[in-house]
């Protein structure tokens, strides 16, 4: 037996003319990121967050940004081993940059670096 109603209840509804607005905010960051593919910028979100990073790429609803590590806590190289007869891991260029997808609808402000 089904313990759901038929008719769901309504928690949200976006507003059309808002629905609208954020389509076109996305439709118009895409077309200003595409130009600046393979370019370092700085991103800040709508909730205060900034990054600095190389945009390696686009779709419709993200864009990836290469992000350095610095000293984030993202598994920065060479890895020690947690024993000492061991000697550390060799430094991994894989793990020394982060990609990060940021929703299109979600951007503040973006900023050319070079």
């Amino acid at each position: 037996m089904n313990n759901y109603s038929t008719q769901p209840q309504m928690l949200f509804q976006c507003d059309h003319q808002m629905a609208h607005s954020m389509k076109k905010h996305k439709e118009h960051a895409h077309a200003a990121l595409k130009k600046a593919v393979n370019r370092k910028v700085r991103v800040q979100t709508l909730d205060d967050e900034v990054f600095e990073g190389v945009i390696i790429n686009l779709d419709a609803k993200n864009v990836y940004i290469q992000i350095e590590q610095g000293d984030r806590g993202f598994y920065p190289g060479p890895y020690p081993r947690p024993r000492p007869p061991f000697p550390p891991y060799p430094y991994n260029p894989y793990y020394s940059n982060v990609i990060l997808p940021l929703a299109l609808f979600d951007l503040l402000a973006v900023s050319l670096l070079w």
